[in-house]
């Protein structure tokens, strides 16, 4: 979910935080008081891959998702690929959910087509890595009150400007998941506050819905359909990116 390219950059909370919320709360629900380990795999079809208000591959992505879960921690990959082959992305993550709260560690890291080969994965000085470490802090909602919230902010290595120095981009969104017949329906808006990856001053970037529905194609098997609409006002760029998810 971040560029090595710092000009236009998964889902907590996918793609976007998205992601990171199904995850922490897929780990609260399998760490029980005892501990015990499960593994969490999925594999997402998307049309193209968007993030955050920001479009980061406009070909069709294949992103699978790993988690090891125990005891409220989850541990796991998350990565995106071009079906041109000129993109691709592996990230990690660690998260901490306690009831409705998650508190996750990302490392980002991609290529593009000019990128690859020229920037190593083991390569860590701040101003030279490829790296882009980031700590968020989530909300994800109670049957009472359904609000999502996350705040966001890179820390460490590839969210650099023109001079080498670290941007410190920061981004909060504030997400509103409900339920009509069989579908889900989640309204969110996104901004950041300052100048860094998602804009050149303070603005909202990432505003939209993204609808999910669970098809049933037979009786042991159902096939989970996700449908986003997504405005970046201060790019003034519109998405509408379809996906399917197989676990």
């Amino acid at each position: 979910m971040y560029s090595i390219k710092l000009n236009p950059m998964k889902k907590i909370l996918l793609a976007s935080m998205l992601m990171c919320s199904g995850l922490g709360s897929s780990a609260q629900d399998a760490g029980n008081s005892e501990g015990r380990l499960s593994v969490d795999y999925s594999i997402d079809f998307v049309s193209r891959y968007i993030w955050r208000g920001l479009l980061y591959n406009a070909s069709p992505n294949v992103q699978p998702t790993l988690s090891l879960n125990a005891g409220g921690f989850s541990i796991g990959s998350w990565a995106s690929y071009s079906f041109n082959q000129n993109y691709a992305e592996i990230d990690l993550f660690v998260t901490y959910a306690k009831g409705p709260f998650s508190v996750t560690l990302f490392d980002y890291y991609n290529e593009d087509e000019a990128d690859m080969g020229s920037v190593k994965y083991f390569t860590w000085k701040r101003k030279d890595t490829g790296h882009a470490l980031e700590g968020s802090l989530a909300w994800n909602g109670t049957e009472s009150l359904p609000l999502r919230l996350l705040a966001a902010t890179f820390f460490y290595g590839n969210d650099r400007d023109e001079n080498d120095d670290q941007f410190y981009s920061t981004y909060f969104e504030l997400g509103y998941p409900f339920s009509i017949n069989d579908y889900t329906l989640d309204l969110f808006v996104g901004g950041t506050p300052a100048n860094g990856l998602y804009n050149t001053g303070a603005n909202i970037v990432n505003v939209g819905f993204s609808l999910n529905k669970d098809i049933k194609i037979s009786d042991n098997f159902t096939l989970p359909v996700k449908a986003t609409f997504v405005v970046n006002p201060t790019k003034e760029d519109v998405f509408f990116v379809v996906g399917v998810t197989l676990n």
